[in-house]
C-alpha cells in the first residue's frame, strides 16, 4: 500500500529525496506526463531527464503510479492552501461577501497561485486537463483525493454570499466555473487564433463576469 507521497508504507523518512531532488524529480515528471501522458511516459525517460539513476528513482517512488500522483500532490497541496487561506481573509475581513470575490479567488491565475513561470506551468495544465474529464479510474481517484476538498470550499462559499443557491445548482455551478477556467488557462492560443486579446490578463477578469451572471440565473427562485 503507498502514502500519498509515494513512499511505501515502512520506508524510513530519510529515503525521501531532499528537497533539490525532489524538485527535478517533478518537474521531470511532469514534463514527461504532460507531453506523453500516463501511458506514454517512461520512468527511465524521467531518470534521464531528471539527471538521476532509474534505480534511485524506484528507490524514491516505488512504481509509476506513485509518481504520477505525487506531481498532482505537489502541485494540489499548494493550490488548495492558497485559496483557502484567501477565501477565510475574504470571510473573516467583512460581512458583505460578493459572489464576485469569490471567483476572483477561484479564477486567479495559476501562475499566481503556485508561484510558477506561465510557460512551466504548460505541462501540469496538461496533465490536469486530462484527468478531469477521464473517466479512467485512475483518474476519478487523483481528482477526488486532491482537488475535491477544493472544490468543497468554493461550494460552500456559493452557498454562503447566494442563500438561494440549493446544494445541487452550487455543485454545478463550480463544476461550468471551472469547465470556463480550464479554457482561461489552457496552452493551446486558440483564443488568440480566433481573434482574442493576447494580454494573458484579459479571460480572467471576463471569466468573473461571465460566471457571476450564469452562476445567478440558476439561483432558485
Amino acid at each position: 500500500m503507498q502514502k500519498a507521497t509515494g513512499r511505501p508504507v515502512g520506508r524510513p523518512a530519510s529515503a525521501e529525496p531532499n528537497g533539490l531532488a525532489r524538485t527535478a524529480i517533478l518537474d521531470a515528471a511532469e514534463q514527461v506526463f504532460g507531453t506523453q501522458g500516463f501511458d506514454g511516459g517512461s520512468m527511465r525517460e524521467i531518470a534521464q531527464l531528471a539527471g538521476i539513476a532509474q534505480s534511485l528513482l524506484h528507490y524514491h517512488y516505488d512504481n509509476k503510479l506513485s509518481l504520477y500522483e505525487a506531481v498532482f500532490e505537489r502541485r494540489a497541496k499548494v493550490i488548495l492552501q492558497v485559496r483557502k487561506d484567501k477565501l477565510d481573509g475574504l470571510f473573516d475581513s467583512r460581512s458583505d461577501v460578493s459572489l464576485e470575490q469569490v471567483l476572483d479567488i477561484l479564477f486567479m491565475p495559476l501562475e499566481r497561485l503556485i508561484d510558477e513561470d506561465r510557460d512551466k506551468l504548460r505541462y501540469y495544465v496538461q496533465m490536469l486537463a486530462g484527468v478531469t474529464i477521464s473517466g479512467h479510474e485512475r483518474s476519478i481517484e487523483i481528482v477526488r483525493r486532491f482537488y475535491d476538498p477544493s472544490a468543497e470550499e468554493f461550494i460552500a462559499a456559493f452557498e454562503k454570499v447566494l442563500p438561494r443557491l440549493t446544494r445541487e445548482r452550487a455543485v454545478w455551478a463550480y463544476l461550468f466555473a471551472i469547465g470556463a477556467r480550464m479554457q482561461a488557462h489552457a496552452p493551446n492560443n486558440r483564443a488568440l487564433r480566433l481573434g482574442a486579446n493576447p494580454d494573458t490578463r484579459r479571460p480572467y477578469k471576463l471569466l468573473v463576469d461571465f460566471v457571476a451572471a450564469g452562476i445567478r440565473a440558476i439561483c432558485t427562485e
